[in-house]
């Protein structure tokens, strides 16, 4: 893509036509970069589960990442991304591109320094802490997560380096190389499994009991190999970004002008969302330790589920907001209200319309999903009936999970950060009173914990929405978000009953495709016969729903088969 100029040099505004076709554009990059990422992501967690499964080691691997994630989350992740974008398009608007790469130095300066620091000091706590989060982790697998955890420090300094590129790239509209860098980081992990665990197996430093330290095929595999490639996934999650920001102009500086009013600026709206992503990774570090009460897989079967539910979330939800938030970010600068608005809603009604089916495919279709993608090697019937149970509660929250996306977007976009982190502040406190009564109180499953995440992602979007419409005045002006909507339910619901008959027809000839059959494999004729079924039933699915979506006369359907036959007459 070109360089954007500065204000000097402006062209003349793009015509709607224009505008609309680079958001669909930009839209498509970043979804197949989404796309690629999530598939791998799942290639990788199938690999992982065959050598691993649920164990305890498996257990020790996930809970590592927790301390490592909210670092990079609070100081550089998701909190300066969301304060940077506006600051910086608006600033590149008024005085330049020179003065806005200015700006990025600054705060990549002050970013490292911090998160240096920081990871210095958990580095040396990492014991203390991570065994109050986990008491009930044995002597041997807490050893294993604090020495885990310890290499995974070493991510955040480059994740935060690739995320505050990524952040400056999408500012300026430049999409491509920001959505290659997770799919490389994927590869990486993927890499980490297959080669270098078996090494560090046979010459690495770390040695845990020799009941989990083999593989299904049996041979020595070791965790620690896997944790470096997460490490050098986060090096190449780096550097595939670096020549776009060259290309743009950004040269690298050592800047320290933390008094530059745009400093103050990003810092003043990054404080509140650095504390409501503190809560967050908080809750998550929460729940895993509840979760590991409950016995060894949970935490691992906990976060597989997730991993699963974040697929349609990121390839629909996540790549849409990534787009539409420098564009909503340079309306508001503008004063625009009216773009924004109608930019916004435009956004929520295709995230809708395309999650909603997701999620009832994902809930209907929970065990041979998980089945067919995990079972094999050391991931058993046990650990698929773990993970599809807390699936099918995480399926409930996606269309909540996805809305929530793009309207808190919107709120960051109005340089507004106090509003959804107060919202968040409040479900958080919801979710874990509502975690440690179904566990504790009421003693249910680790299911229970998807189940509570469902309630409060279901609760903080109906009110982002009503805080919403306060600010904006109305959020559908003309009834179409209502009509999409209604039309979306519908027609999953119609789908969702065909899946289950479907799969009661299916059960009666093939029992493993929904129960535990100690016969079923994982690999040859069973896998093939698996693959073969849950394809038809995710096309019979959705051309249930493509159906009722043409007869209902749905606005996203027909824009979507105008692209599709408009590429199909440019192919010819």
């Amino acid at each position: 893509m070109r360089n954007e100029p500065s204000k000097v040099a402006m062209p003349a505004t793009p015509t709607p036509t224009a505008r609309t076709w680079s958001v669909l554009l930009n839209s498509f990059v970043v979804m197949v970069g989404f796309v690629l990422s999530r598939v791998l992501g799942l290639i990788r967690d199938s690999v992982f589960g065959n050598y691993f499964g649920t164990s305890e080691v498996a257990d020790a691997y996930k809970a590592a990442f927790n301390l490592p994630d909210l670092l990079y989350l609070v100081i550089i992740g998701g909190a300066l991304g969301s304060a940077f974008i506006p600051v910086f398009s608006e600033l590149r608007q008024r005085d330049g591109e020179a003065r806005a790469w200015e700006l990025t130095n600054t705060v990549l300066t002050l970013a490292l320094g911090t998160l240096a620091a920081v990871s210095a000091l958990i580095f040396i706590l990492a014991r203390p802490l991570l065994g109050l989060i986990y008491p009930h982790f044995t002597p041997a697998q807490l050893a294993l997560t604090v020495y885990l955890t310890r290499i995974f420090l070493l991510s955040p300094l480059l994740l935060g380096l690739g995320g505050l590129a990524m952040a400056a790239l999408n500012a300026i509209d430049r999409f491509t190389l920001s959505a290659l860098a997770p799919t490389i980081y994927n590869v990486a992990i993927i890499v980490g499994i297959v080669v270098l665990a078996p090494w560090f197996g046979r010459h690495g430093l770390y040695r845990y009991p020799e009941s989990v330290q083999h593989s299904a095929a049996g041979a020595p595999y070791s965790i620690e190999g896997v944790a470096w490639g997460v490490v050098i996934g986060a090096v190449a999650y780096l550097l595939v970004q670096l020549p776009g920001l060259w290309q743009a102009g950004f040269r690298p500086r050592l800047r320290f002008e933390w008094r530059n009013v745009a400093v103050v600026r990003i810092g003043k709206l990054m404080g509140p969302r650095v504390f409501g992503q503190a809560a967050m990774q908080i809750n998550l570090i929460v729940m895993a330790g509840i979760a590991s009460v409950l016995g060894d897989g949970r935490v691992a079967a906990l976060t597989q589920a997730y991993q699963l539910m974040l697929l349609p979330h990121g390839i629909f939800a996540l790549s849409l907001a990534t787009v539409m938030f420098p564009q909503l970010s340079r309306a508001y600068a503008a004063g625009d209200l009216e773009t924004l608005g109608s930019t916004m809603r435009s956004t929520l009604r295709t995230v809708l319309w395309t999650v909603i089916p997701a999620a009832v495919g994902l809930a209907v279709l929970s065990v041979p999903l998980v089945r067919m993608l995990f079972q094999r090697g050391q991931f058993d019937n046990t650990s698929t009936a773990l993970v599809a149970s807390a699936l099918l509660f995480y399926a409930a929250a996606l269309p909540a999970f996805a809305a929530a996306e793009i309207l808190i977007r919107t709120f960051y976009a109005m340089q507004d950060t106090w509003t959804p982190v107060v919202a968040g502040l409040l479900t958080i406190g919801i979710n874990i009173a509502l975690a440690l009564l179904f566990v504790h109180g009421l003693h249910l499953s680790h299911a229970a914990l998807a189940g509570a995440f469902a309630i409060t992602n279901n609760l903080e979007a109906l009110l982002l929405l009503v805080l919403l419409r306060r600010k904006l005045g109305t959020l559908d002006p003309n009834g179409r978000l209502r009509r999409s909507l209604r039309r979306a339910v519908i027609g999953a619901a119609v789908m969702g009953a065909v899946l289950l008959g479907l799969g009661a027809w299916g059960t009666q000839r093939y029992p493993f495709l929904y129960s535990a059959d100690p016969a079923y494999s994982g690999t040859g004729a069973d896998l093939r016969l698996l693959v073969g079924w849950v394809g038809l039933a995710v096309v019979v699915g959705a051309g249930v729903y493509v159906a009722l979506a043409a007869l209902q006369g749905a606005e996203e359907w027909q824009l979507w088969r105008e692209r599709l036959l408009r590429r199909v007459r440019r192919s010819r």
